[in-house]
């Protein structure tokens, strides 16, 4: 399973929420569907809560950053979807799942299943290996990510 985990607050948010939309379009959606084999998490680093979207069972998840950025607000709004749920009082920690790959240096090659974390908001997280994909946006991070795995996926 790959899990693609957005470091953010409340504040970024309300002041950057397409980025947050981008991103759940960019770790879930591939040209003909939604990834079942992936899922997204928002971790509001402030609130200690986060936004799960699974893309084996979430339904009109559409490319559009309007419609995708609705579906987060909504869900944290509490507003119930197929596949979106809202994680009240949880840590960072349990929302990660071994091995974890970040933007910073390096070539790590993506294994079959891993955690790969996106910043918005500066976050203490242990990390296996690096990408290299740190000064691209989240959204690009995950898309680039994602691709490398469909490669990784081919050749095995």
């Amino acid at each position: 399973m790959r899990r693609f985990v957005l470091v953010t607050s409340t504040r970024a948010f309300a002041e950057q929420p397409y980025v947050h939309g981008k991103a759940l379009v960019a770790a879930l959606l591939i040209s003909n569907g939604i990834r079942e084999d992936a899922e997204f998490v928002a971790y509001f680093i402030d609130a200690a809560r986060a936004i799960r979207v699974l893309g084996n069972s979430v339904r009109s998840l559409f490319p559009d950053e309007e419609s995708s950025t609705g579906l987060l607000r909504r869900a944290l709004r509490g507003a119930r979807h197929p596949g979106v749920k809202l994680i009240e009082r949880v840590s960072l920690a349990n929302l990660i799942r071994r091995p974890v790959v970040d933007g910073r240096r390096g070539v790590c090659k993506p294994p079959r299943d891993f955690t790969y974390v996106a910043y918005l908001e500066p976050a203490d997280v242990e990390v296996d290996c690096g990408a290299g994909l740190g000064d691209m946006p989240p959204h690009h991070q995950f898309a680039v990510f994602n691709i490398a795995a469909d490669r990784q996926e081919v050749v095995r």
